[in-house]
């Protein structure tokens, strides 16, 4: 049966203002099921810890509606207005998002909200990879790098936003999945989305064509986000190589069974290259493309690029693809191929350079929620 919005999400607001203080501790907000299968993780281990909690949602179909825990409310929000009205009056303790731009229309931030908390779902930067005040209005960051830390620290000063060094614990989630994923010889294309995406390059097409005469099978797998923005390119690209066997277009909302199955990554400046390098330590292979900049401040020359987390990655962990070597690109992926253990180790070496908690970032995420829930 098909919800009515409307009358559904004020029901839903009735039913959050009823819910009892001790749940509103701690309130958790996703958009979709792409960010809920990332707060999955938390919100285990938390029930499991037996700490109560709300998750509010605009997605009729999130996986948490589906939950059934006495400590876990769920909440469905999926009219737009409602939506703004529910959090411009929202009353609790912390509200954990992983969703930029707080407080510029969809989140407003409420007076009776004590402490509002960004988990990174992505390691891109927040300096370059979003518009200019994005990150304003949180109180609260849980960091993944020691990168990350210092552009937060850049941005705001230490004194102005506490920060936490929490770590990411989906590198993790994705390596303990590996071994229950079935791996393949496919490679898998995931560009990112926008007017920078590799999807307006000749490169790609350049790319693929040569892939599937070569008998690899090809994964096409745009961002979500580019099945709204970039749909007539995705058509163009897919209606092209259709007719091959060996090109497949993935539309799958959960990327991991593609992203941990596949032996190869190709993409420009797509946060799952870094997910897929750091989980299988083997590099990825990045087309050529100027960075993914959402910030109108920044210039394309702008020094600060190259202290981003992604633009590290690619100069240390990756392999850059421009027209030259793309001529030479069978050569280069058997290269790779043999030199997986130096690979392996330099990635590992890296890790250990950047990355907060590797092995216990999921557990050290938990206990702070808890100890803010506390305060």
């Amino acid at each position: 049966m098909k919800i009515n919005n409307f009358f559904h999400s004020f029901k839903e607001i009735l039913k959050f203002n009823k819910i009892d203080k001790n749940y509103k501790r701690l309130v958790f907000f996703s958009e979709n099921n792409n960010y809920s299968y990332f707060f999955k993780p938390i919100i285990d281990q938390l029930i499991l810890k037996d700490i109560k909690l709300i998750f509010v949602t605009s997605d009729t179909k999130d996986i948490f509606l589906n939950y059934n825990s006495k400590n876990l409310i769920s909440v469905c929000i999926p009219n737009f207005l409602f939506l703004q009205y529910f959090f411009s009056n929202l009353n609790c303790k912390n509200l954990i998002l992983t969703m930029p731009d707080l407080g510029s229309g969809i989140i407003n931030k409420s007076p009776f909200c004590k402490n509002y908390i960004y988990i990174f779902h992505s390691l891109i930067s927040i300096n370059v990879a979003y518009k200019h005040n994005s990150f304003d209005n949180y109180d609260i960051f849980f960091s993944p790098t020691k990168i990350h830390t210092d552009e937060i620290n850049k941005k705001f000063g230490e004194n102005n936003k506490k920060t936490f060094n929490i770590g990411y614990h989906k590198i993790k989630d994705l390596k303990d999945k590996i071994e229950n994923i079935k791996q393949t010889k496919n490679i898998l294309i995931a560009p990112t989305w926008g007017n920078d995406s590799s999807l307006y390059s000749n490169i790609i097409l350049n790319l693929i064509q040569k892939l599937i005469l070569e008998k690899y099978v090809v994964i096409f797998r745009p961002h979500p986000m580019s099945f709204i923005k970039d749909k007539k390119k995705i058509l163009e690209i897919t209606n092209r190589f259709q007719s091959y066997k060996n090109f497949i277009l993935n539309t799958d909302k959960d990327n991991n069974e593609v992203l941990l199955s596949s032996e190869i990554l190709i993409t420009d400046w797509s946060g799952a290259a870094l997910e897929f390098s750091l989980s299988k330590n083997k590099p990825c292979l990045f087309i050529d493309t100027n960075q993914r900049i959402r910030n109108k401040k920044i210039e394309k020359e702008n020094q600060i690029l190259k202290t981003t987390f992604e633009y590290i990655c690619r100069e240390e962990i990756g392999i850059i693809l421009n027209d030259k070597n793309i001529a030479n690109l069978q050569n280069l992926i058997q290269n790779l191929k043999k030199r997986e253990t130096h690979y392996k180790n330099k990635i590992i070496d890296f890790k250990k350079k950047y990355l907060f908690n590797i092995d216990n970032s999921l557990d050290v995420t938990v206990s702070r929620i808890i100890e803010l829930s506390n305060q």
